[in-house]
């Protein structure tokens, strides 16, 4: 089997893997790297085209954004996705064509795509170019690890999360691979992700000391996965009365987004379920939840409120908007929950910068800036306690990552590979 990889080695972003033997292919996952440029899987167009299967772990731009390109250059491959991943995608590329001018492909590209997926479940073994079956990733919704039953089981990880959510159970643990393709986002010693209660504890303290203040609060959110965590938590604190009782306003996809959550509540754990099928409680369709209703945004300044916006590296969408008006108030704060990646508008204003550019405009901020860390991935500890949950394990490669010291903890007691882009392996 010879692995190579095209993207997402030795960086957060654009994942891609691709697997050969014998004659047949595959790629695992198909994303792209968003930043002040965006970048594209390494992957030559000749051999784009004789792809024939590609798997999606989930359905964030960094492991599905270029699929359009994909059909855009005129490969055919055959596509396999859970149902919440393909429907989560819809919503992701669309938005992607119609934010980021000039790419090349266009809305039937992504269409073609989205048609073209094969759906899988978690208790199905699919078989095409090869035999492979899915397991629970907890990320997202929908997040799957794929194993690949050949060469002793070949397991991709994706995104992981190995922790109890609001709307999901903790990634599947104790599967049989020899080799094991393992996210590393927070690969370092010091990437401690603090606990849910402990993140919302703190982001409760600062939304209220800034209600409190007569000022607004804005958190840029990834539409999917973020923005439900964030909302459901946000509902739940407003409705015990630890968080005070302001309009919380959602906007760009996280509302669709939350729709397409609803439909596929079957994938959710068990108190979602329980909350929709034994009451009349739709935690995706709460009363707290608010729409603005103009294009100015002008109704949602008429008295202090929570904005939860997309997009959650500020790289476009509304947040852009809420943030050059709320940006001369210091009473106003913008809460970042999420990664920032290098070279984003959010990176730039968690470092510090204080004079950015919205657009056309020069804006100087003067409003506060936090950041409450709720990560939808594995931190170190809980990295190390999922590859050593791999049973038969003997080979891991370490992607979706940045330098970090998990490699030194495992060199003991596997082979472990730091893969650069275009490396190539034989397994």
């Amino acid at each position: 089997m010879k692995i190579k990889f095209y993207g997402g080695a030795a960086e957060v972003g654009r994942s891609c893997i691709y697997l050969e033997e014998d004659g047949k292919n595959m790629i695992l996952d198909c994303g792209i790297k968003l930043g002040t440029e965006t970048q594209y899987p390494l992957i030559p167009e000749e051999e784009l085209r004789g792809i024939k299967d590609i798997f999606i772990t989930h359905a964030h731009l960094d492991h599905s954004g270029y699929l359009p390109h994909v059909y855009e250059s005129g490969a055919r491959p055959k596509i396999f996705a859970t149902k919440p991943t393909r429907d989560l995608a819809g919503v992701l590329l669309s938005d992607y064509r119609r934010i980021h001018k000039g790419n090349k492909f266009r809305q039937k590209d992504v269409d073609a795509a989205l048609q073209n997926i094969d759906l899988v479940e978690f208790t199905d073994t699919t078989k095409s170019q090869f035999e492979f079956t899915i397991h629970n990733a907890g990320h997202i919704l929908g997040s799957a690890m794929i194993r690949v039953n050949t060469n002793n089981g070949i397991l991709y990880s994706g995104d992981i999360c190995m922790r109890k959510t609001r709307t999901l159970d903790s990634c599947e643990k104790g599967i049989p691979a020899e080799t094991l393709i393992v996210e590393n986002t927070y690969g370092g010693k010091d990437d401690v992700i603090p606990s849910f209660k402990d993140s919302y504890q703190k982001l409760m303290v600062s939304i209220n000391q800034t209600i409190k203040e007569g000022g607004w609060v804005l958190i840029p959110s990834f539409a999917v996965g973020r923005a439900q965590e964030i909302l459901l938590t946000l509902d739940d604190y407003m409705r015990s009365g630890i968080l005070t009782p302001v309009k919380i306003y959602v906007d760009g996809m996280i509302t669709k987004a939350m729709r397409i959550y609803r439909h596929n509540a079957y994938y959710a754990n068990d108190d979602i379920k329980k909350r929709i099928l034994m009451s009349e409680d739709d935690p995706f369709n709460s009363k707290m939840f608010y729409q603005p209703k103009t294009k100015t945004r002008e109704d949602v300044f008429k008295e202090p409120a929570i904005i939860v916006s997309t997009s959650g590296m500020l790289s476009g969408g509304p947040a852009l908007t809420y943030l050059e008006r709320m940006a001369p108030d210091p009473k106003n704060k913008i809460i970042f929950s999420g990664y920032q990646a290098e070279g984003t508008l959010g990176r730039k204003i968690l470092s510090g910068e204080k004079n950015i550019k919205i657009g056309e405009n020069e804006v100087e901020l003067r409003l506060k800036v936090e950041e409450a860390r709720i990560s939808g991935h594995a931190d170190y500890s809980e990295l190390l306690q999922f590859v050593r949950s791999v049973k038969g394990l003997k080979k891991v490669f370490l992607v979706h990552g940045e330098e970090g010291e998990l490699n030194e903890a495992l060199e003991k007691d596997y082979e472990v590979f730091v893969p650069k882009l275009l490396d190539e392996f034989e397994i």
